[in-house]
């Protein structure tokens, strides 16, 4: 029984270890290994073994505990930032919703943009982000938003920002460091917006797409098929990660250089928890960790089939007060839309 222990106890240093230098390779930038941000994905695997580990050890040795402790601790980040579990705000008159929306294209449906156009009535969205949109099939959603800018500006495929709220300054962005031409080097803008209570400058980005399709994730039926698509996949994954990283380089300088504070949307392609989201936290607020509800996973082929991985995020300045973020569960694009609340901040405590 004794050799058992040490043979646990030694496995149980792998695990962690592993658990450890995962989770510190995930924060490399992808420009220089690409695919290495595919760690932070598998992270979250280990959580089993280290919760029955730890389990076993507290039964039996509770100071050996420690380690899987410290290994649960370390995985524990990247999922609060992709599983809410917050409850939500009551709604007030002064809110202001943001969303981020990949419409991918408007293909979805036949009235895909009628459609979205409602939801965004009937959730009171003041301000959409959109990725992947097709302009000349936009105006029934076009026509509930008086403020609108598009990047780049005269092309039909583009990323765009729809607002109730005036525009009183806007510009495309570009991502001057990639040798690609066409929509991933231009599809980033920028719109700074009078709120009732702030300007605030909107990034909307889109990073280089994975190119995953629902028909790469259809059902497997042998252990040899399961085993193909996923080396598949994570091709997939890995192979614009490259791309991404010099995106997030140019992300994080827009951030800094802002003379407003910041709401940052957009179709991520990557999970939080990486080297972008690290080097963003720095600057601004992830409101998903603490105000986080309703369902999980934005890329909707994927949380059909229990991956609950959240690529779409929106974050900002901590000048800015946000109430609550979710994700709609609507089948209008292979999207889900993300929802950010904000209001005025709350009054200062009086003094005693």
């Amino acid at each position: 029984m004794k050799k058992r222990l040490i043979l646990l106890q030694w496995l149980n240093l792998v695990l962690t270890g592993v658990t450890l230098a995962m989770a510190i390779g995930s924060l490399i930038p992808s420009q220089y290994i690409p695919g290495i941000s595919v760690l932070v994905l598998l992270l979250p695997l280990l959580v089993i073994p280290h919760a029955v580990a730890l389990l076993f050890w507290i039964r039996f040795n509770p100071r050996k505990s420690s380690t899987n402790l410290l290994g649960l601790s370390i995985i524990a980040f990247p999922l609060m930032a992709q599983w809410p579990y917050a409850r939500a705000e009551e709604i007030t008159e002064d809110e202001v919703k943001i969303a981020t929306y990949n419409v991918r294209a408007f293909y979805q449906t036949s009235g895909a943009a009628q459609e979205i156009g409602n939801w965004t009535q009937q959730q009171s969205i003041d301000i959409l982000c959109m990725q992947e949109i097709r302009r000349s099939v936009a105006e029934p959603l076009a026509k509930h938003y008086p403020y609108r800018t598009y990047a780049p500006r005269n092309k039909n495929y583009s990323v765009a920002i729809y607002s109730k709220h005036p525009i009183i300054k806007h510009s495309p962005l570009v991502y001057t460091s990639l040798s690609t031409k066409g929509y991933a080097r231009t599809s980033a803008q920028y719109a700074d917006i009078a709120l009732p209570f702030d300007t605030i400058r909107v990034l909307n980005v889109h990073l280089s797409s994975t190119g995953l399709q629902d028909q790469d994730m259809d059902a497997v039926h042998s252990r040899d098929e399961l085993l193909e698509t996923g080396q598949f996949v994570l091709s997939k994954l890995t192979a614009t990660d490259r791309n991404r990283g010099l995106q997030a380089n140019h992300i994080v300088q827009w951030v800094k250089e802002s003379p407003h504070p910041v709401v940052l949307s957009g179709d991520f392609n990557g999970v939080p928890g990486g080297n972008l989201y690290w080097r963003l936290l720095q600057h601004l607020r992830d409101p998903y960790i603490l105000d986080g509800y309703g369902t999980m996973g934005s890329f909707e082929p994927l949380a059909r089939r229990g991956l609950f991985f959240k690529i779409d995020w929106t974050m900002h300045s901590a000048d800015l007060h946000s109430k609550g973020q979710y994700i709609e569960n609507i089948n209008l694009s292979d999207h889900r839309p993300l929802v950010t609340r904000f209001s005025p901040e709350p009054p200062a405590p009086q003094g005693e």
